[in-house]
């Protein structure tokens, strides 16, 4: 090993202050573990809810689930990525952001490993109790059995991997549900990163035309290099409003398909009313208990929409995505998602989740010394 200890940011709870502490490293790894140095953690906007406890969470805990880092160590069973691609040390690494048995139902039978009921989830796990390094807010993560490790192309950078992990590979989990292929119109409700990977995944994907929606100007523009032909900005316009002009810019017809990446329900009901007969609409941000909104039911069946709610990804969801940014990286600046950066440290933690929270940056970034 590297050194004996690691730093680590520690969660106590809502309205807590961060901790910093230093916990042990194993002095030798399971057979299926893997040991990453952490050379980069990006700021979910989940790990912002966390912060603020908007939902129950286990503690104390080491958020942070957007991660790439560089092998240290190995198990002795680790050979390959989920690529099949080989695995050495000193490879930089991203990982799906949970790992699964592989043998319960919603691993075997339903093919929803996300669910699995004996989920590891990063960022999500105490960490009082071995491996303790279980989130991104530390100097090293420890990827227990079931981890889905790929090893990252060179060309690509750590800012164009880090929220792969976790808004971009969500998203193209949401478009292989709905069979997101060649189509006229894309109306992507909310630009921050969700928003902005919506955009262009779905023109790399075959949209005509991406509308893009946000009441931050600045957003918006920066979804217009991201593929966003049409940009409405929501600030001063009503609910009928939204919708009329959706429905000027698709002739009256609406929208084939509409994202949900805003995390407020009532985007949902304006969503609806945007889609074309037989659209598709997908819920991405709207996740937290009591987020509640009511839609009519004739309108749903009447033009014959279908709604997909989508949670997290599979191993193969993520592949999809660093492919895709790999094949797509000089059209789309996908480092401008990322920054600005901070520093592991109890305040600076403190500082990025701040960032995020007040929608001054899409994904801060902290990166250890």
């Amino acid at each position: 090993m590297l050194s004996e200890s690691g730093k680590a940011i520690i969660f106590n709870g809502a309205n807590k202050p961060l901790e910093e502490t230093e916990f042990p490293l194993p002095k030798k790894l399971d057979k299926e573990e893997i040991l990453v140095k952490v050379s980069l953690s990006t700021v979910c906007g989940s790990d912002v809810h966390t912060w603020q406890g908007k939902r129950p969470f286990p503690t104390p805990c080491i958020l942070g689930h957007e991660i790439v880092g560089q092998i240290v160590e190995m198990g002795d069973e680790i050979k390959n990525d989920f690529s099949g691609n080989n695995l050495e040390k000193g490879d930089r690494v991203v990982w799906s952001m949970t790992a699964n048995c592989g043998e319960c139902y919603f691993c075997k039978v339903v093919k929803i490993p996300q669910k699995c009921e004996r989920l590891f989830k990063y960022g999500h796990v105490a960490s009082d109790k071995h491996p303790h390094f279980t989130g991104g807010f530390a100097e090293y993560v420890i990827l227990p059995r079931g981890s889905s490790v790929f090893k990252i192309p060179s060309e690509l950078s750590d800012e164009e991997v880090a929220p792969l992990m976790c808004a971009g590979a969500c998203i193209i989990n949401g478009f292989d549900l709905a069979s997101l292929t060649k189509c006229d119109y894309v109306a992507v409700q909310g630009c921050g990163a969700l928003g902005i990977y919506s955009c262009a995944f779905a023109k790399e994907l075959g949209a005509k035309k991406v509308i893009a929606i946000d009441p931050i100007e600045e957003r918006l523009e920066l979804a217009k290099d991201f593929g966003a032909d049409y940009l409405i900005n929501e600030s001063n316009e009503s609910e009928d409003t939204i919708v009329k002009k959706v429905l000027e810019i698709t002739k009256g017809r609406g929208v084939d398909y509409g994202v949900e990446a805003v995390g407020i329900p009532e985007a949902i009901k304006t969503g609806f009313k945007m889609l074309r007969i037989g659209g598709k609409y997908i819920i991405y941000g709207a996740i937290y208990p009591g987020d509640k909104v009511t839609i009519d039911s004739f309108e749903i069946t009447t033009k014959c929409l279908q709604l997909f709610g989508v949670h997290n990804y599979s191993p193969i969801h993520l592949e999809k995505t660093i492919n895709l940014v790999q094949k797509s990286k000089d059209k789309y600046p996908f480092k401008k998602i990322v920054g600005p950066t901070f520093e592991l440290s109890k305040d600076g933690v403190e500082a990025a989740l701040k960032s995020q929270e007040s929608r001054s940056s899409l994904r801060p970034a902290i990166i250890p010394k």
